[in-house]
């Protein structure tokens, strides 16, 4: 008996001595702490004012690139939109410079494309029955005699190819159907008779003859 009380008295000890179990500790607060620093960069905050929406957008051009009166006025309307987006001023300056970028190369490659075809409507006048072949410069002398007497600078513009200073250029120069329109007007012009004052037509020598009859009449004989 005596030794089972001691045994009892032992098991007893041995639980008032072992350590009460801890209580887990909750690290969510602490990650829930991390997770609110993290920004993306359309967040709403306005930082340090880096990332945040500027007060005013100022857009700066680059080194190489000229930015038109009309591009500026798109620039300034779209800060408009750009703070109701909530982008930086990083955000905002790259995607202007893109648009930016992207349209003129747009216009550069309008441009060259015209250009290409303007070229291939020289192709079509050479082969052309009526201007082409043989004939195709003294037949361009005609269409410029008439262009030159009676065309203004701004037809002379849009006869000649455009390019950087001639903005205005269609090329008409190469163009078939209009070269061959002038074509026809200064022959039609060279090709007519004379009409003298009573409606009858004549030929341009005896309407000389008429006009200067002493380079006509015969000379004496020496």
């Amino acid at each position: 008996m005596v030794e089972e009380e001691q045994v009892v008295e032992e098991a007893e000890a041995t639980e008032e001595e072992a350590p009460a179990p801890e209580e887990n500790v909750e690290a969510a607060p602490e990650e829930s702490e991390a997770s609110d620093g993290t920004k993306t960069l359309l967040s709403d905050d306005e930082g340090d004012g880096t990332d945040g929406v500027p007060e005013e957008y100022e857009f700066t051009p680059p080194e190489d690139f000229d930015l038109s009166e009309e591009a500026q006025s798109k620039v300034e309307t779209f800060k408009d939109a750009a703070r109701e987006m909530k982008l930086s001023q990083d955000q905002f300056q790259a995607l202007v410079e893109y648009e930016a970028r992207a349209t003129a190369q747009a216009q550069v490659d309008q441009a060259n494309a015209y250009i290409s075809r303007v070229n291939s409507w020289a192709d079509d006048v050479r082969a052309d029955s009526e201007l082409g072949g043989e004939n195709l410069q003294s037949n361009l002398a005609v269409i410029k005699k008439v262009t030159d007497e009676f065309g203004d600078s701004s037809l002379k513009s849009l006869i000649d190819a455009p390019g950087p200073e001639n903005v205005d250029g269609l090329g008409l120069g190469n163009n078939l159907a209009f070269l061959r329109f002038v074509y026809r007007v200064g022959k039609s012009i060279t090709d007519a008779p004379l009409i003298e004052g009573d409606g009858h037509k004549t030929n341009s020598e005896d309407t000389l003859q008429r006009m200067y009859p002493s380079m006509f009449s015969e000379q004496p004989p020496s």
